[in-house]
């Protein structure tokens, strides 16, 4: 069944492609200095025990893996489930080890083209995630603020640097949804 144009899955699938396209922006303007730099290391920067060493780098790849595996475990789960707290040190580590922008957007694709494949009664099932249910349309947008804040993150860590971040609002003039 495919979703029709206008709804609210419509708008999420380009608000969220485009806050990649945005986030992968972000990582371009970084001075490869910046990517593992630590501006501050205390135990209160910490994202729980997924993250450990908050740098850009570290918080890129977070978000690509928890992406990766949120989006898999959406498509493929039945009503009700429970989904688990993503956790995958190998893919972490692999992407860390190589071009990891390169392999993070090749995830993004194929995210985006699973994403495509949901119909109408996958957004509506119900699942669990950390003690909260959430329906699938609902939790997409819980992934796209987990970009969106992390993000965040990223542009502060660049601001630190002192490197000039990009205008969120005027740093693309395409229209968003």
């Amino acid at each position: 069944m495919t979703i029709k144009a206008g709804t609210e899955f419509d708008r999420f699938l380009v608000l969220f492609d485009h806050l990649v396209e945005i986030t992968n922006d972000w990582i371009a303007r970084t001075p490869e200095d910046k990517l593992d730099w630590v501006p501050v290391d205390n135990k209160n920067v910490r994202f729980g025990d997924r993250v450990s060493l908050v740098t850009i780098k570290s918080l890129y790849i977070h978000t690509a893996v928890g992406e990766h595996h949120w989006i898999r475990n959406l498509r493929d789960c039945a009503e009700g489930a429970v989904v688990p707290v993503p956790k995958d040190p190998d893919l972490s580590a692999q992407l860390s080890a190589g071009d990891f922008v390169a392999q993070c957007a090749s995830m993004h694709r194929e995210n985006m083209k699973i994403l495509r494949d949901l119909d109408k009664q996958q957004l509506k099932k119900r699942v669990t995630f950390v003690e909260r249910q959430w329906t699938v349309m609902g939790f997409l947008w819980a992934v796209y603020a987990h970009r969106a804040y992390h993000l965040g993150n990223i542009d502060i860590y660049l601001r630190q640097s002192d490197t000039a971040a990009p205008d969120f609002f005027h740093f693309h003039a395409t229209e968003m949804a």
